[in-house]
């Protein structure tokens, strides 16, 4: 873990200073298109804010950890196809500390953004909450990480639809819009995303200073229905790992 992030900034002149410029960046340009160019709305009774950096900062940041996760972790077995090889160790730990470092990188920007939330106003103590819902984000992330990790060692191509599914995914999930904005015919489709959910629980601790426990608890069950399976199929078919790699 501590070597991922190491070695993600080893060289540059910035160093870990990146891990705030990158979301920095990420940030200017969404709000740039829809709070300026597409001027999506947003109302206090319907997000708990008028503000739309602060409706989009609320959802990005729940997004962005769990899809670097997920980038970070799929190719990461290929990766270290050498000490996969050549070295007798737990190598379900690779994709394992691939979301630890997202969490820790991407938790940076997370973290100003809070401190941002507490200074205008919006600290509650609902935010309480926050660890336990990124822990259930974390072991959904999880699960699906090490399902991708061990197919990409056998498929090559994972990582590249990975890259289009997640954009598809963004999209689908309401995170530069709200939920009133989603057409009746496919609201209902889309509320088996799970990342709705996510994005959902977190707007309403931060904004609404509420904590939904049924929905959390939905969200924890959901993360073990994905990661049970998904751990199986990695011990099952880390066997092989050496085979093809």
């Amino acid at each position: 873990m501590i070597r991922d992030i190491k070695g993600r900034f080893a060289g540059s002149f910035a160093g870990i200073l990146w891990t705030v410029i990158n979301p920095l960046a990420t940030i200017v340009a969404y709000f740039f298109v829809f709070s300026l160019v597409l001027k999506i709305n947003v109302t206090v009774e319907d997000v708990g804010t008028d503000r739309f950096i602060l409706f989009f900062l609320s959802g990005f940041f729940p997004w962005i950890l769990f899809a670097e996760s997920l980038t970070k972790s799929t190719g990461s077995v290929v990766a270290q196809a050498g000490l996969v090889t050549k070295v007798i160790f737990p190598v379900e730990l690779i994709p394992v500390s691939s979301i630890i470092s997202a969490f820790i990188i991407n938790g940076t920007g997370f973290i100003i953004f809070l401190l941002y939330l507490a200074f205008t106003g919006f600290a509650h103590i609902s935010w309480f909450c926050i660890p336990i819902l990124l822990f259930i984000e974390m072991l959904f992330a999880l699960g699906l990480s090490l399902f991708l990790a061990a197919f990409c060692v056998f498929i090559r191509d994972t990582t590249e639809i990975l890259s289009i599914v997640m954009m598809l995914w963004f999209y689908a999930t309401p995170v530069v819009y709200p939920d009133s904005m989603i057409p009746q015919e496919i609201a209902n489709a889309l509320s088996f995303n799970p990342m709705s959910i996510f994005v959902q629980c977190m707007r309403d601790i931060l904004l609404r200073n509420q904590v939904d426990v049924i929905l959390m608890l939905k969200l924890f069950v959901i993360s073990l229905i994905f990661l049970v399976p998904c751990s199986y199929f990695f011990m099952r078919s880390k066997p092989a790992f050496g085979d093809v790699l």
